[in-house]
């Protein structure tokens, strides 16, 4: 029967590692094999006349395969699943399961037989497997930007395996799209950025190098979105080659970036506009006020009675300060764009210096203003850097002193420091005992176009940009500027720069080859606390002994109390007393008739009459340290100096009756400035021919041969660059050209080489 046959097969099927199950046609076991017993830990004895379900299931086995099994019983269908049993240990285990009827000869039911395969294992691992990608769907859906996983195979079939969720609202599309045709995301690509992008990934693929682009997409909406792509590659060992990497939104990024771009360029031709304008009113600006000086200065070369000479000389002071505020202007402008460059060189720190302070001598002694430096010894003798930058920032800062400072002194330091970085860098303090500055204008007062409040300017005048361009200065030479103030008591504006420092040695005040002044007995008189320490430390360098004092009766006490002096050194402007009163209470004793005297004075404080042979020496303050030095080694009779206060004129001797043969053109639009050349020209002895534009320059030296052309840069109808060029292009051996020098009102940064690419050969 058949009932036999599936005992015998079921005798078979006890030698296998499945569990097989024989039970009545009311689910009853009537027989197991020894998987089954492995399988669940339960003996046919345990087990049979039971139904399996009442022991082998617990409550994680899923109702609805209960359910299912059950129908298949009843229906006598059997069934197929799988299933969560329980140990007879109680532990868990996962059951494939099969289950079908058996048939008696007659065709009814007799039983069921079932198979079962123990898949703990395969359902361990299906559950880490869903674990992991839930968890990667997790991180992907955190991190910012699409998760990418492309591969080729060795075969070099192209598919993207995997993408996040982030994809979908990125692109606009299902991921499914691309996951099932690489070639569709190449179709959402800006189509201009197609072609650049097919060609990367190709390159990528061939060279197995990581794939690194930036491109556009377009969504289905028709909006475009930036994209940052990076993967890294790698290889499996069956050849696959991979991708593993991001695409990024940049597209926020990349607006900002256009916007910040556009709008350098907006502010570019916004600052050439500037530069425009400022080359433009330096030039309208320029013209006429070269008629204006030029004109009062062949009126001042008149003769004039005191009264027009006064007015004179006020149109041309004017004129001179209104010259320095353009000046002012321009380098501002240039310096804000970029456009001013230093000029390197060599030079000497103590001449730079002495030769600033020299300009304000006559004014400080007007205003009866003590001008004072001191350069410590550990400056070196030269340094290099920009010295007419150098000397612009110390001149603005003397003579911003000196505006605001109505009595006292003006002291000029200069030392070596450190920086907070611990660099060395040269430091120069300019100190004064003007009205100072309230502590909140302090910070106001280096920004451009600012002074402290707007009295200021009514009252003293000037644009508020010398500040601002010195602090700019600063800073091209690697160095700051800073304040300390006290209102009503005085300022001290500091600034630091970092030169090239090209010798550690300082310079001597004086040579090694002038006489010694050692052991030599000096009386200083002077009220000056500053000027007392700086005479002071020169007759210590000089190994001198001084003794110092602050006034004339002080002076006589000292005659008296400190015994024989070799020399006394005499400030002139004191109180009660000057230097002029006590010289001549010194020279009435009789130990004190012959004793040498040096007096310091201001221009203009002592005038050099009868009483001259009072003093052996009278030096002109701010007096520098060599001629200190030479001064006292004259009246102690140890060397006769070469002539220290006798300095060259720079004016030309011009005798007005000789006459030059050469030939000149002057090439001008404007009459005042060709009557200001012409005239000037004439006082030299030269003649000159005019005309009004380049194109009759041209054909002038056609006509002419002309030695030099005086050739203003802006006229019309050619301006003075093309007629330069022309008259170049013209040139022969047998025509030489003349000498072309530019005369123009242009001063921004490259009109001279403008000028000089033109075929010029000198600009003015």
């Amino acid at each position: 029967s058949s009932e036999d046959e599936a005992r015998r097969l079921a005798m078979v099927a006890s030698r296998t590692s499945n569990a097989v199950v024989i039970t009545d046609s009311g689910g009853r076991i009537e027989w197991v094999n020894e998987g089954f017993t492995r399988i669940t830990g339960y003996t046919i004895d345990e087990v049979k006349d039971r139904v399996p379900g009442s022991f082998l299931q617990g409550p994680l086995t899923d109702k609805e395969t209960v359910e299912l099994m059950s129908k298949g019983l009843k229906s006598g269908e059997g069934f197929k699943t799988e299933i969560l049993n329980y140990h007879k240990d109680g532990h868990t285990y996962w059951l494939d399961i099969e289950v079908q009827p058996l048939h008696s000869e007659a065709g009814y039911i007799t039983g069921f037989m079932a198979i079962e395969s123990d898949i703990t294992e395969r359902k361990e691992t299906e559950a880490a497997l869903l674990d992991n990608e839930q968890r990667l769907s997790a991180l992907t859906r955190e991190v910012p930007g699409v998760i990418l996983q492309f591969e080729v195979d060795p075969q070099g079939k192209r598919a993207f395996t995997f993408f996040s969720e982030a994809y979908r609202e990125l692109y606009g599309r299902d991921p499914k799209d691309v996951l099932a045709r690489a070639g569709v995301l190449l179709a959402t690509v800006h189509e201009d950025d197609r072609r650049m992008v097919k060609k990367s990934l190709d390159e990528a693929i061939t060279s197995g190098a990581p794939w690194i682009k930036v491109f556009r997409i377009r969504r289905p909406d028709k909006s475009i979105r930036w994209i940052d792509a990076r993967s890294a590659s790698s290889c499996r060992l069956d050849g696959t080659k991979c991708w593993y990497g991001v695409l990024n939104n940049i597209t926020e990024l990349q607006d900002a970036r256009y916007a910040a771009e556009a709008a350098m360029v907006k502010a570019e031709q916004a600052n050439i506009a500037k530069s425009q304008f400022l080359a433009m009113m330096s030039h309208e600006i320029r013209t006429p006020m070269n008629g204006v000086i030029g004109m009062t200065s062949l009126l001042l070369d008149t003769e004039l009675n005191n009264q027009q000479r006064e007015f004179a000389e006020i149109v041309r002071n004017s004129g001179d300060n209104l010259l320095t505020l353009i000046n002012d202007i321009l380098d501002f402008s240039k310096i804000e764009s970029g456009k001013l460059d230093l000029e390197m060189a060599n030079f000497s720190v103590r001449e730079c210096v002495e030769g600033a302070l020299d300009i304000f001598a006559h004014k400080a002694a007007h205003q009866g203003i003590d001008l004072l430096y001191e350069i410590s010894d550990d400056v070196p003798a030269e340094v290099r850097s920009d010295i007419t930058r150098l000397r612009q920032i110390i001149v603005n800062l003397i003579g911003n002193a000196l505006k605001f400072t109505e009595k006292g002194e003006i002291e000029l330091n200069v030392r070596i420091a450190q920086d907070d970085d611990g660099e060395k860098e040269l430091t120069f303090s300019v100190r004064d005992t003007g009205i100072g500055i309230p502590a909140d204008g302090i910070d106001k007062l280096i920004l451009s176009f600012s002074q402290v409040d707007a009295s200021t300017t009514r009252k003293y005048g000037g644009t508020g940009l010398g500040l601002a361009i010195s602090k700019r200065l600063t800073e091209l030479m690697g160095g700051r500027m800073w304040v300390k103030s006290k209102e009503g008591v005085g300022s001290t504006f500091l600034f630091a720069i970092k030169p090239e420092w090209i010798s550690a040695k300082a310079r001597r005040y004086v040579s090694t080859d002038r006489p010694s002044l050692r052991g030599k007995k000096i009386l200083i008189v002077d009220d000056s606390l500053t000027s007392q320490r700086i005479l002071t430390t020169l007759a210590t360098k000089w190994e001198m002994s001084p003794v110092v004092v602050g006034s004339g009766a002080e002076a006589l006490t000292a005659l008296d109390t400190q015994g024989a002096f070799d020399l006394a050194l005499l400030d002139m402007q004191m109180p009660e007393m000057d230097g002029a009163m006590l010289a001549q209470h010194i020279r009435k004793r009789d130990d004190t008739k012959k004793l040498p005297l040096i007096l310091l004075s201001s221009i203009g404080q002592y005038s050099e009459g009868s009483e001259t042979d009072t003093f052996d020496s009278i030096l002109t303050k701010p007096a520098k340290p060599s001629q200190i030095f030479d001064a006292i080694a004259q009246v102690l009779g140890n060397t006769v100096p070469e002539e220290i206060n006798a300095p060259a004129s720079s004016v030309p001797i011009i005798n007005p009756n000789e006459v030059h043969t050469e030939r000149i053109l002057m090439a001008e639009d404007n009459t005042v400035n060709q009557k200001v050349a012409l005239h000037m020209l004439a006082r030299l002895g030269y003649r000159a021919d005019t005309v009004s534009n380049g194109l009759e320059a041209v054909e002038a030296v056609h006509n002419i041969p002309y030695d030099v052309i005086l050739m203003d840069v802006q006229m019309p109808e050619m301006d003075g660059l093309q007629a330069s060029r022309e008259i170049r292009a013209k040139q022969t051996a047998k025509h030489p050209t003349p000498w072309i020098i530019a005369l123009t009102a242009n001063a921004m940064e490259g009109d001279r080489e403008k000028c000089l690419e033109a075929g010029m050969d000198d600009y003015l």
